[in-house]
């Protein structure tokens, strides 16, 4: 057994909760391996298997297991991934914690500055990664999730090469976001975004021209986020 407190305490829900990801967090329990049976668990903790599947249950909300059913079933951990962050700045924004306006003034401060460092970062090795999502961006897409996802491959790429894995993190979870409004309301992405806006910054980055990465992301963030604060006004009326 792996030895957890016994709760005591008016918060049992919650000091289980945080015990099991703490284990977790500090890899007691490494991704995919399976955490100990509810039965084990309400009688390490002295707590009812109704408050030990609830814990699970929070814990798969956020990311942290993924539950299998059947004989071999149980919670096993997963691999942590860039989505949990995601998917809290989704929730955020979906109970009106966080607007569109505060995603586009972030943007414009933070990826910039992301393609500032891409630029320093270059080498020869990130010539064919960048050239790809350029060309990916004009290429047939099979559905809108996949048209945004080619038309965002860029701003990830330059976050990835940009040497700070915070701002990737930051970058991932705002197209997330970004991508969950454009999906549902706008009608036509072209209008939106079209192919080959994103040419100038890649020319620039691949130059090792920081300020001028940093001067035309700038520019092509302006008018979209402009459009996409518009967007969210329809997207809170329609589906909020």
């Amino acid at each position: 057994m792996t030895q957890f407190k016994p709760v005591k305490t008016n918060r049992i829900f919650e000091d289980v909760l945080v015990q099991l990801k703490e284990a977790i967090l500090s890899e007691r329990f490494k991704p995919g391996e399976k955490l100990p049976s509810e039965r084990e668990l309400s009688l390490e903790f002295q707590v009812s298997r109704g408050v030990i599947r609830e814990a699970i249950r929070a814990l798969e909300l956020r990311g942290f297991v993924g539950v299998r059913q059947g004989p071999a079933g149980g919670a096993f951990v997963t691999d942590l991934t860039f989505n949990q962050v995601g998917n809290a700045f989704l929730d955020l924004f979906k109970t009106s914690k966080l607007s569109m306006k505060d995603i586009a003034q972030v943007r414009l401060h933070v990826e910039p500055e992301v393609a500032r460092l891409a630029a320093l970062n270059y080498n020869a090795s990130h010539q064919d990664m960048l050239l790809k999502v350029e060309r990916d961006e004009h290429v047939d897409y099979d559905s809108d999730a996949d048209r945004i996802d080619r038309l965002t491959r860029v701003h990830k790429t330059l976050a990835r090469i940009c040497g700070n894995p915070f701002f990737e993190v930051i970058v991932r979870s705002m197209l997330m976001l970004t991508a969950e409004v454009v999906l549902t309301v706008a009608s036509d992405h072209d209008l939106l975004h079209g192919p080959g806006e994103h040419v100038s910054i890649i020319h620039a980055v691949m130059a090792g021209d920081g300020d001028g990465a940093a001067r035309e992301m700038a520019r092509h963030l302006q008018q979209f986020s402009q459009n996409l604060i518009e967007m969210e006004k329809f997207y809170r009326q329609r589906y909020l």
